[in-house]
């Protein structure tokens, strides 16, 4: 099908890869923006990082896993087998223990208002290294300028999330080697999150279906968070978990699942690099959730910060390779 045609069917409307996966991103920020702020309100209530995540990763599993069993029953599975099965397994052990189990840490430390727009970061600054050297993907100079405000945005976003977590009589003022820990592992985090992005674009570019990628990577997290957390806590704690935590993992859940399903799709229509581009957007809904309802620092870095995202969003443009997004619609 040539580049000039080709249309993909996106529920009801059909668009252009490129739109397509423009509205998936939007989807996803919505998604996981509501899925960060649930989780970072259960940092704040002290619930165990690993046992939180667990449970947030285990919807997708009930909700997906079935479907997946299924689609197997009838010989039509996609579930990949030797190197993308080990590609997978690996990235979502590395994405549930270093990622999302950094990112939790992090919250308690400086906030959501700081450690979504650290990670962001670089997760753009990986995804456009890491895009290029693996997947031969295609970084013009405007991307590149683009690249450069959002982050500054993120650098300007960070700076302007000062006070981080509001300290309390329980909870003093984080102390500045916290704070440089927590941007640390955000550094980390972004870069497993970007290799995340790369090891499921090239499976879904490929045969293995998407509802098996979302099953593998989230299951990695039940299979290894799961036991961690009895290790770590011990059984009688978890029990006591109490029920408005387990909410907050419901709702964290289903936002997760809705995030990460159009993050996949949309990893399945356009480059590694745009969907994360535009998946920085999260940046300053994270910004804004943090202060209006976290009570986090507020000032007018952050303002420009948002100001700044926007602009670059915008600029980065048509990043989109369609040849090459063509040849697998």
């Amino acid at each position: 099908m040539g580049s000039s045609s080709s249309t993909v069917q996106l529920g009801p409307l059909r668009l252009t890869p490129a739109a397509a996966g423009a509205l998936c991103c939007a989807v996803s920020v919505l998604g996981y923006s509501a899925a960060n702020a649930c989780m970072n309100q259960l940092s704040r209530m002290s619930c165990v990082s690993t046992w939180a995540i667990g449970n947030k990763e285990l919807v997708t599993v009930l909700a997906v896993g079935p479907w997946v069993l299924a689609q197997a029953w009838r010989g039509k599975s996609g579930f990949p087998r030797g190197r993308p099965l080990a590609i997978l397994v690996a990235a979502g052990l590395a994405t549930e223990l270093i990622g999302n189990l950094g990112v939790q840490w992090g919250y308690q430390v400086v906030g959501m208002a700081v450690m979504v727009p650290a990670y962001t970061g670089f997760i753009l600054v990986s995804s456009a290294l890491l895009g290029r050297l693996l997947l031969g993907e295609k970084v013009s100079a405007r991307n590149m300028a683009a690249i450069g405000l959002v982050i500054l945005a993120v650098v300007l976003l960070g700076a302007g999330g000062g006070q981080g977590v509001p300290a309390t009589a329980a909870k003093p003022p984080a102390s500045p080697l916290a704070i440089a820990a927590a941007i640390a592992v955000a550094v980390a985090a972004g870069t497993v999150f970007a290799l995340l992005g790369i090891a499921v674009r090239n499976c879904v570019t490929g045969t293995t279906s998407q509802s098996a990628v979302m099953v593998i990577i989230t299951g990695m997290g039940v299979l290894s968070l799961g036991p961690l957390s009895f290790a770590s806590a011990g059984a009688a704690k978890l029990l006591a978990t109490p029920w408005q935590q387990y909410a907050l993992m419901s709702a964290a859940g289903i936002c997760n699942l809705i995030a990460f399903t159009a993050l996949v799709r949309g990893l399945h229509l356009t480059t590694v690099l745009h969907v994360y581009m535009l998946n920085a957007g999260q940046v300053a809904l994270a910004a804004v959730a943090g202060i209006v309802f976290f009570g986090e620092d507020a000032n007018g870095r952050l303002v420009l910060g948002v100001v700044i995202m926007i602009a670059g969003i915008f600029a980065f443009g048509s990043p989109v390779d369609q040849e090459a997004i063509d040849a697998h619609v």
